[in-house]
């Protein structure tokens, strides 16, 4: 349950970055807390530096796009969503076709490794 409200958070915010609605500090109060979206720059699919923090019900995180980056073989871009249990990291295509979520533990230890790639 848990990794499926992170990716819904995930997603919400990487359509709203595409989508070009995200620019300047925002902070939107939702009925789980509050959500604040600084914008960074790169091309609109991967604005490295863009940061989104959340807290709310008892725990607080923070979700970053570090920029592109090549993971397997493939450009894509790197974004980690970290709270005090751990990190995601996704690593997505610009037509969004491609996308690797890893999950780790607090020590860095990988968990789970979820490929939701589309087929070709």
């Amino acid at each position: 349950m848990k990794n499926k409200i992170i990716l819904a958070i995930i997603s919400i915010f990487i359509i709203a970055t595409l989508s070009g609605c995200v620019t300047g500090p925002k902070t939107i109060t939702t009925p789980d807390g509050k959500v604040t979206v600084n914008e960074g720059t790169g091309p609109a699919w991967c604005k490295a530096g863009t940061k989104m923090t959340a807290s709310g019900q008892g725990e607080q995180g923070s979700f970053e796009i570090k920029g592109i980056t090549t993971y397997n073989g493939t450009q894509v871009c790197e974004a980690v969503y970290t709270t005090d249990q751990g990190t995601m990291t996704q690593y997505f295509n610009e037509k969004s076709d491609y996308m690797v979520m890893v999950s780790k533990d607090k020590d860095g230890k990988v968990i789970q490794e979820i490929n939701v790639a589309s087929p070709k």
